[in-house]
């Protein structure tokens, strides 16, 4: 009966030992396994570069697996470090942004390698910390960015636009010009008609990519700002919505954000009245729409900053489905006035009737998108 005994003292002790043994060894398990650590970084910024210099000397002292996101000329990379703060409960601030575990660290400097280092050490080694990797997804990060883009808030934004009084009088002061220099040649009214509606379309598309891309520009240099001019823009439509509605209630003509400036009129109207051929007209039209930005722009700033998280494949069809929805009324009072259904001077009659009941409808259109994008349902 000894004998077992000590048999079994013996085996403890030799299991134990070769335990220790195996431990010195080879490490234990959380020794062994690679401390996951993703990164998001931007080409040329200083601050990131001394923190990958850190890493470089880490990963002789530690088991790390880093994963680098360069995020201030990749559109897909700015997405995913806003949505993967997000996901850590915090908005993006900046770069570097570094995740280890469950922690989000923003910025790097030399005191800080003590604390990460200690995480390190205290939460992925002593412990074990999750990796952050598990939480990346790409491919669905981009799908919440482009639902936040549909067609219904383009095609809102579009129509608002669409309706602005100010578009319609400049297409009609264009109508009466080719009338008036040969009111026998309705088709020169049709092809003149459409060739400032073309002008416009061209133009504005332009001015489109312009404005997308300096939104792009702002996003890739200043990506911590995206978060705020999402919500400046949103303002922005609030802000136009009741200065149409304030003119559905008194209205003013030539007022701020809603219509041509007073000061504007009597300069497009004498450009405009130049307009002899189609030709003409296409040219004309070009240099018109300066005009017409001050109470049109509003809405296409707030669809530009939309549409500058997608590549610039996908910004065209949507700057074309928009701008069509744009020019849409101006085509078709071309067709009513060429086929006989109306006249100019009955065109510029509803106009300034319904003139209160455009702002209206454009206002609360514009005021409620504004509501949605800051609620983050557009």
């Amino acid at each position: 009966m000894k004998a077992k005994i000590i048999l079994f003292i013996l085996a403890l002790v030799l299991i134990s030992s070769v335990s220790v043994c195996a431990e010195d060894l080879f490490g234990s398990a959380s020794d062994n396994m690679p401390i996951d650590i993703v990164y998001f970084y931007g080409d040329g910024c200083p601050h990131c570069a001394d923190f990958e210099k850190w890493l470089d000397e880490a990963k002789g002292k530690y088991n790390i697996n880093a994963v680098g996101f360069e995020v201030y000329f990749n559109e897909t990379n700015q997405q995913l470090a806003v949505g993967m703060a997000e996901k850590y409960g915090e908005s993006f601030k900046g770069v570097p942004m570094i995740i280890i575990g469950n922690e989000i660290i923003f910025g790097f400097s030399e005191m800080m390698i003590p604390d990460i280092e200690s995480k390190i050490q205290k939460e992925c080694i002593d412990k074990c910390c999750d990796s952050p990797l598990a939480t990346i997804k790409q491919c669905q990060i981009q799908e919440d960015a482009k639902s936040k883009l549909t067609f219904a808030s383009v095609i809102a934004l579009a129509f608002a636009d669409s309706i602005n009084p100010c578009e319609l009088a400049v297409l009609a002061m264009a109508l009466i010009a080719l009338l008036a220099h040969d009111p026998t040649k309705k088709k020169k009214v049709l092809l003149g008609g459409f060739a400032f509606t073309l002008a416009v379309f061209i133009t504005y598309i332009i001015y489109g990519l312009i404005i997308i891309q300096s939104f792009k520009f702002i996003g890739s240099y200043f990506e911590a700002a995206r978060i705020y001019v999402r919500f400046i823009f949103a303002f922005l439509a609030i802000f136009i919505g009741f200065m149409n509605i304030k003119d559905a209630i008194k209205y003013k003509p030539g007022s701020f954000m809603t219509e041509m400036p007073m000061f504007m009129r009597p300069m497009a109207k004498g450009l405009i009245k130049n307009i002899t051929r189609p030709m003409g007209a296409f040219i004309i039209g070009v240099f018109v729409t300066v005009f017409l930005m001050p109470c049109t722009m509003g809405p296409y700033f707030v669809v530009g900053n939309l549409l500058s998280v997608f590549d610039f494949v996908k910004i065209i069809p949507w700057l074309i489905f928009y701008n069509v929805i744009f020019v849409l009324p101006m085509i078709l009072v071309t067709l009513l006035v060429y086929f006989g259904f109306s006249t100019v001077d009955n065109v510029i009659g509803w106009k300034e009737k319904h003139v209160k009941t455009l702002h209206l409808i454009a206002g609360v259109v514009l005021a409620v998108l504004g509501i949605l994008m800051i609620l983050g349902w557009v």
